[in-house]
């Protein structure tokens, strides 16, 4: 029988096939199985369907029930527990896109084996800030509508400009936690010798100019929600140390020496392919099936351009300007936008601005500014946020060709020179389109 998900009358239904169940930590690592149908049973005897070498595992710890929505997870009186997002359950339904739990001093990943399972479209035309009528938005709605009401941890990938912060902020709006925080750290702006204090706080004297305790972005999340954003970023030498907050709910400041409880839930985006980088040993696997427990797609700009005169209005309002014209709507649809949603606000920002209260006018040439100097004297009427983007953009750009002109493309080479991570500068040169040699 194989697990489904209806999306609308006239939308095919979508089904997981098989699943995959794998034992991704612990003395059995790599241990797996696949499933269509029935139950599987875990545990240490020799009879379960996945046998599990942990002296903390029961003989019969814990079965696996298929069903049409999804996995649901039975202990079976274990002595030491099964623990699903660092509590301990009982019976526990996991969500079609899969999740991880933590057996004894194991961990076992339940992952759709084929398919990925698209939910059902939402009705609405806005999910918190994001907004559209297309079909590949309105499923990424539905999507957070049903994620949000769990605790489980979300990994948002998508590109630049998308938005994933905005849908990491409608999680967290339409979840039990609204009433609480929501701390967002760029782990990708944070200088490596700063991102450990940021992220769990310091004591006083713990560092040179730590003159006075800090609390950590965990600590100040505590009954909310925390977004991780960039999380391919973060260090390798700081990764298991985000894995164990993860695992406990508990930090240690830097330099202290007493764990702090935190209640959060853990929301977390990428613009790299983490499971390409899990594969390249720069990103531990078990903290990305930490992570992963749900996945979100943002889709591009250029896949939903049904959208585009949705949110030109609605930019346009903000703005209080009048309605674009056809032909200006038109040079709008023919391109690509690579830098998504945020580029479409930013140029009609722009344009709004050089109208000066007369008719909006946006040319081809118009659209592609990321690549194009604009003046000083230009900038100076430009709003205050869309100059100081475009002068950032291209003080970064001229650096950073200059840097890697200077080393021939060799990104080490030009990271040892620059005093910055040389991830950072990968990141950097693939947002603004330098040309690097890794």
């Amino acid at each position: 029988m194989a697990s489904e998900t209806k999306t609308s009358a006239n939308q095919e239904t979508r089904r997981v096939r098989r699943w995959r169940i794998e034992v991704i930590a612990g003395a059995s690592k790599g241990a797996s199985k696949q499933a269509t149908e029935g139950t599987v049973r875990i545990g240490s005897a020799p009879d379960n369907d996945i046998v599990l070498d942990d002296k903390k595992i029961s003989r019969r710890h814990l079965e696996v029930e298929i069903l049409p929505t999804g996995l649901k997870v039975r202990d079976l009186g274990s002595k030491n527990g099964t623990f699903f997002q660092g509590s301990r359950v009982g019976t526990v339904d996991l969500p079609l896109a899969g999740a991880v739990l933590t057996l004894g001093d194991s961990e076992v990943a339940f992952r759709p084996d084929d398919e990925p399972v698209p939910l059902t479209p939402s009705l609405r035309e806005q999910c918190g800030r994001l907004l559209g009528k297309s079909v590949a938005m309105r499923e990424l709605f539905g999507q957070i509508e049903r994620v949000a009401l769990s605790e489980a941890t979300v990994l948002i990938h998508g590109e630049t400009g998308t938005g994933k912060e905005l849908v990491a902020e409608a999680l967290h709006e339409l979840s039990p936690r609204s009433g609480g925080p929501f701390v967002v750290v760029d782990c990708g702006a944070i200088p490596r010798e700063l991102i450990e204090s940021e992220l769990f706080g310091h004591v006083r004297g713990a560092f040179t100019g730590a003159a006075g305790e800090r609390r950590g972005a965990f600590e100040r999340a505590h009954g909310g929600t925390i977004f991780l954003d960039e999380i391919g970023e973060l260090a390798v030498d700081l990764q298991p140390k985000l894995l164990r907050a993860l695992e406990a709910f508990t930090v240690k400041p830097v330099g202290g020496d007493k764990p702090i409880k935190v209640d959060v839930r853990v929301v977390a985006a990428s613009l790299k392919d983490l499971r390409e980088a899990v594969k390249e040993k720069r990103f531990r696997e078990d903290l990305y099936f930490r992570l992963s427990v749900v996945n979100l797609e943002v889709p591009a700009l250029r896949k939903h351009l049904e959208d585009l005169p949705l949110l030109v209005d609605h930019f346009l309002r903000e703005q209080r300007c009048a309605p674009l014209g056809g032909e200006a709507m038109a040079t709008l649809s023919r391109y690509a936008w690579p830098g998504n949603v945020r580029q479409l606000r930013n140029v009609l920002e722009r344009a709004v601005a050089m109208a000066g209260g007369g008719a909006l006018v946006i040319e081809p040439e118009d659209l592609d500014l990321p690549a194009v100097q604009v003046s000083p004297s230009k900038l100076f009427e430009l709003p205050y946020k869309v100059a100081k983007d475009e002068m950032l953009a291209q003080f970064t750009r001229d650096y950073l060709e200059a840097l890697l002109a200077r080393h021939d493309g060799n990104v080490s080479a030009a990271a040892r020179e620059a005093k910055i991570d040389r991830n950072w500068i990968v990141a950097l040169a693939r947002r603004y389109s330098v040309r690097v040699r890794e």
